[in-house]
């Protein structure tokens, strides 16, 4: 993602208000005479689909539409965006998928724009194998009490790098 044009740090983060993921479906579904409906996989990575709400100041509107004009091809072209899911906000490679690319709404106190789009995403980041069985197994309370235990333990408890050779 080193040569892709970035979102602007100006810009502020999508709202919770209107954001929602929707991924792409990775199967094939054959409804069958009798009986039950096939289905397989399709894809092993799927794009996701992420509806994003923006509110700018008038400022941050025209370095938007700045950046879509010069930096991303007017939005066909992929950017990376730091975007929220299960796995807190990560760097993705994103474009705006819609016809308009966007849609832009002044606020009653005409202060503000509230800019709407849906992005596709190549592939929102998953937990490992490893830290999904922990997710699966333990709470976050859990967790936390135990990275501190674990911490001491590696890092007071066990001898130094030089009693391992």
């Amino acid at each position: 993602m080193a040569d892709l044009p970035t979102w602007p740090a100006t810009l502020p983060d999508p709202r919770a208000t209107g954001y929602g993921i929707q991924p792409v479906t990775p199967y094939a579904r054959t409804d069958m005479d009798n009986g039950v409906a096939r289905q397989r996989r399709r894809f092993t990575s799927v794009p996701s689909h992420v509806s994003v709400t923006w509110r700018f100041t008038h400022a941050q509107h025209a370095i938007f539409e700045g950046f879509l004009a010069y930096e991303i091809n007017l939005g066909t072209d992929w950017f990376a965006v730091g975007l929220l899911n299960g796995m807190g906000v990560n760097q993705v490679q994103a474009r705006f998928m819609d016809d308009p690319p966007y849609k832009s709404a002044i606020s009653d106190s005409r202060a503000w724009f509230d800019v709407t789009a849906t992005l596709e995403v190549k592939a929102l980041p998953l937990p490992s194998r490893d830290e999904y069985e922990v997710l699966r197994a333990y709470t976050e309370a859990e967790i936390a009490a135990m990275s501190d235990s674990l911490h001491e333990l590696i890092h007071v408890q066990l001898p130094g790098p030089m009693r391992w050779n």
